[in-house]
C-alpha cells in the first residue's frame, strides 16, 4: 500500500443534513482512483486524522476547467 500525503484546500463545506455535510477539496487527487476509497485528514490542533470517505469522485473536475 502506498501512503500519498499532500495539500488540499477546502473550496466548499456545506451543511446538508443534520451531521452530514458535503466537503469538497482541491489539489492533487491523484491518489483518489474511485469513489469509496478514504482520505485521512490531518487538521491542525487536532492529534489524530480524521478519516472521509469518497462518495463521488471525478478527474479533472468540471469546476476545475472553469477556474484554469
Amino acid at each position: 500500500m502506498i501512503v500519498k500525503q499532500t495539500t488540499l484546500t477546502v473550496t466548499e463545506n456545506t451543511r446538508l443534513a443534520d451531521g452530514i455535510y458535503r466537503l469538497r477539496l482541491a489539489g492533487d487527487t491523484s491518489a483518489i482512483t474511485a469513489p469509496g476509497q478514504f482520505v485521512n485528514l490531518k487538521l491542525s490542533g487536532f492529534f489524530l486524522r480524521r478519516p472521509i470517505s469518497c462518495l463521488l469522485y471525478t478527474s479533472p473536475s468540471p469546476r476545475d476547467r472553469s477556474l484554469s
